[in-house]
């Protein structure tokens, strides 16, 4: 009898030794994924970001190479009939085409990003300057989505005598949804990229305006 008691006594520790186990390994998952999450999580659309960024700016030189534009075919200045500048606008048919090739490109690229395999250090996500980059690593696969917006900023520099620059650039806007294992989460990327920049010979009126043909 003595012997059965012990048996039974020694089974139901072992009973509430696992169940002791088991709540101590959902509490610590718990524990991980509140503590883990937003840092995985800013850590993902850190990366994603930059990442967008760089996407962005490949996107705007490849189709500026297969476009071949000058910067003198997308700026049209009119002038007086003794020389003087009177304005200067967009070629609205070549700033349309170039506009859309690149906000197309970016959107493509972006979307082609599924399942991109970021390796982060343990330490960078648990944070803190002395582990910052130790540890072994977690990798965050991160897929990308979202909506991309694009439009020209210009802007005037004296380049001398009787010269005047104009930097032409085209800015990308993107609304992101960075997509990881068990999250999403959203974040905007807005980048400028030069696209040209032309010498313009003749006086330009203080206070000149470049007008964009296409703005609504």
């Amino acid at each position: 009898m003595v012997a059965k008691r012990h048996r039974r006594r020694g089974r139901g520790t072992q009973k509430k030794l696992f169940v002791f186990m088991v709540l101590l390994l959902i509490l610590t998952i718990l524990f991980l994924e509140l503590r883990l999450k937003p840092i995985v999580t800013y850590t993902a659309k850190t990366y994603a970001q930059s990442l967008a960024t760089t996407l962005i700016n490949q996107s705007v030189a490849d189709v500026l190479g297969e476009m071949n534009i000058t910067g003198e075919e997308l700026d049209t200045i009119s002038r007086n009939n003794d020389g003087s500048i009177t304005s200067i606008s967009s070629n609205t048919v070549l700033t349309n085409k170039l506009k859309s090739a690149v906000t197309l490109r970016v959107q493509e690229n972006i979307v082609n990003i599924c399942g991109y395999r970021v390796d982060v250090p343990l330490g960078t996500v648990i944070g803190g300057e002395l582990i910052s980059g130790r540890g072994p690593s977690i990798p965050i696969y991160i897929s990308l989505s979202g909506n991309v917006d694009s439009d020209f900023v210009s802007e005037f520099e004296s380049g001398g005598v009787n010269q005047t620059v104009h930097k032409l650039s085209i800015r990308v806007c993107a609304k992101i949804t960075v997509v990881m294992t068990f999250s999403s989460a959203v974040t905007e990327v807005e980048t400028s990229v030069p696209v040209s920049e032309n010498v313009i010979v003749g006086n330009v009126p203080s206070g000149m305006i470049y007008k964009d043909t296409n703005s609504k």
